[in-house]
């Protein structure tokens, strides 16, 4: 049987191990308290509290953190702290707008709005508040690890897994709420599901027609479920698809452009611009780190 020759064929693969990730933890440890995320937190976090108090205001509603408690806060969320007891410790991992797409990319609808209205529950059992711990542990790790060439893939993987653990502490042990119909929730499942499944299709009007709805009324659905109008869902996905093309293929922009079905190369380049922020050569540029 023929060695595969391993260091050759990474040679291949566009890996972005020494790229900024958009992801950051901070460990309480040896009785050294993490620094709390604050009021202007533009990214995300999950902020396990391990001893004390704290009060924190979540979407206009006042919330109290206890040992043991996790918090959940989605990037763009309104958050605050407002007070913390002398004792209180904690230990979060942040991550940005780009992160979250990518790593919960796929996730039902439901978790989302579980979410926004109970951003925080106790981890009681010891095994799961244990677990919870060591994937933050396993991030900081990973996150330090400079030279590993697949430190990016590595965080993303661990990242999805603790937010897979979360999922399946709330299907198993939370009551969803059903007051929406149940009808609007299965036409924003189709919706998000047609939407991953064809980036290529940018157009509220035809997800609409294929849902046999008007635009407004696939509008309101898509807002109140998950927060973005359907054409800033459908943006944000089209975004994720030309970034996991740019990352692990390594077809030309014009080929990209094809594949997504642009008019052309400068037509996704400028789309890419105004909804990151930075052009498509910054962000080759920050894969190869």
């Amino acid at each position: 049987m023929e060695i595969v020759n391993i260091q050759r064929d990474l040679m291949e693969v566009p890996f972005v191990g020494k790229q900024d990730v958009g992801v950051k933890v901070a460990l309480f440890d040896k009785g050294v308290s993490a620094e709390l995320p604050t009021a202007d937190i533009r990214e995300g976090f999950v902020l396990i509290c391990h001893s004390g108090t704290a009060l924190f205001d979540y979407a206009h509603k006042s919330h109290t953190a206890h040992a043991r408690d996790i918090i959940i806060v989605f990037p763009g969320d309104i958050y605050s702290l407002t007070s913390a007891s002398a004792d209180f410790t904690a230990s979060w991992v942040s991550f940005t707008p780009q992160v979250m797409d990518e790593v919960l990319y796929n996730f039902p609808t439901s978790f989302f709005s579980h979410i926004a209205d109970h951003p925080i529950y106790n981890l009681s059992d010891n095994e799961e508040y244990t677990n919870r711990i060591e994937y933050l542990k396993l991030l900081y790790a990973r996150l330090a690890d400079q030279s590993n060439i697949c430190r990016y893939e590595i965080v993303m993987a661990f990242l999805r897994s603790l937010f897979m653990e979360i999922l399946n502490r709330i299907v198993r042990n939370f009551s969803i709420d059903t007051s929406e119909p149940k009808h609007r929730r299965r036409l924003l499942d189709e919706f998000v599901n047609r939407v991953n499944s064809t980036p290529q299709c940018r157009e509220v009007a035809y997800f609409a027609e294929l849902l046999c709805i008007t635009p407004k009324y696939l509008s309101a659905i898509v807002a109140d479920g998950t927060g973005f109008t359907a054409k800033e869902f459908i943006d944000r996905a089209a975004i994720t698809a030309i970034k996991q093309l740019l990352r692990t293929t390594d077809l030309s922009v014009k080929q990209i452009a094809e594949r997504l079905d642009f008019s052309g190369s400068g037509n996704l380049c400028r789309f890419f611009k105004t909804n990151t922020g930075i052009t498509i050569s910054d962000f080759k540029r920050e894969l190869k780190g």
